[in-house]
């Protein structure tokens, strides 16, 4: 697809150019970030931003979405519930019911994506059925596209409340590894299981963590925990997962000490980089739509928003609806 330079397309779109200069024509490819009648801004894959006069632009085209742009959400919402496995799950029609003892609200929600294979009033009240039966207030994941229909009014009739709302970003992987850079002199730990200084500097609130938090981060089959260590302390962290040619990143925290230096970018690219080894070729995070410091580095490292999502709750709500999310 290409257009003339006067209408650009959509910001956010992927686009190669061939730009005339003056040691002659140079290519440009990259996502698309800001434009006006005299130029536009091009994030290119190693996260640079290319500045391109619109009247020195003399072809250009739409790069078609990657993979990982134009999968479905039930796809994505599914390897992202196996990258964060609950420890008890269990089938409603084809929504997911997850308990863990109440640490974090994915892994202690129902996944309310596709046909519950009963009236969704039906499967509502099935959902606080098995909450209850586990001494747990019911809770629904519920995606922005691709809901079951009538499942947000049944909620709103029910006075359900609403969470913030959480950006699921994707990615296709060697373009993250481009933008993350290479090789560092900084020794970085890659471990098949968290030890106790890595977890000191998860979800830094000043609260222990419950024995479910160590269940739920280990309870996968092909995970890995990178750290940076400052001596004996982890003041960097990051978790990766495999699923099926996905890689689920999770779980990137830094130490306020040691923030403003790259660190957690480091070991998020050395966590993915493992997980390309193991055969996964596209990526996925989720993060606070809030937390625009943070969308803004993820953009840089080629991630972009493909859903959101929401969590729905009765008044009585969980104590407790943080994800494992970058930060």
């Amino acid at each position: 697809m290409s257009w003339g330079p006067s209408e650009p397309p959509a910001l956010g779109t992927t686009v190669t150019l061939q730009v005339t200069t003056p040691v002659g024509p140079i290519g440009v490819v990259g996502v698309l970030v800001e434009a006006d009648g005299q130029t536009w801004s091009i994030r290119r894959r190693d996260g640079s931003i290319s500045t391109v006069a619109v009247a020195s632009i003399a072809a250009g085209r739409v790069v078609p979405p990657s993979r990982a742009t134009r999968a479905p959400v039930a796809e994505v919402e599914r390897i992202a519930a196996l990258g964060w496995r609950a420890l008890e799950v269990e089938a409603l029609g084809e929504w997911l019911l997850r308990s863990s003892a109440g640490f974090t609200g994915r892994a202690n929600s129902a996944l309310a994506l596709g046909d519950p294979g009963r009236p969704v009033a039906s499967a509502v009240d099935a959902v606080e059925s098995w909450y209850a039966d586990r001494g747990r207030p019911a809770l629904c994941q519920i995606p922005d596209r691709d809901a079951p229909a009538g499942l947000s009014e049944e909620l709103d009739r029910r006075g359900w409340s609403t969470s913030p709302v959480v950006d699921v970003m994707t990615a296709e992987l060697g373009h993250v590894l481009r933008a993350a850079g290479g090789s560092t002199d900084l020794e970085l730990r890659l471990d098949r299981e968290p030890d106790d200084d890595w977890l000191a500097n998860y979800r830094q609130d000043g609260d222990a963590l419950p024995p479910a938090a160590r269940l739920v981060l280990t309870n996968h089959p092909a995970a890995v925990f990178a750290s940076y260590r400052d001596g004996d302390r982890a003041v960097a962290i990051a978790r990766a997962v495999v699923d099926d040619r996905w890689a689920g990143l999770f779980a990137v925290e830094v130490a306020p000490d040691h923030r403003g230096l790259g660190l957690g970018v480091l070991v998020s690219a050395a966590a993915l980089r493992w997980a390309g080894r193991r055969g996964a070729r596209r990526c996925y995070l989720q993060v606070t739509a809030a937390n625009a410091p943070a969308i803004d580095l993820y953009e840089r490292l080629g991630f972009s928003r493909h859903h959101s999502y929401t969590y729905r709750y009765p008044d009585s709500g969980p104590e407790d609806l943080a994800d494992s999310s970058p930060e």
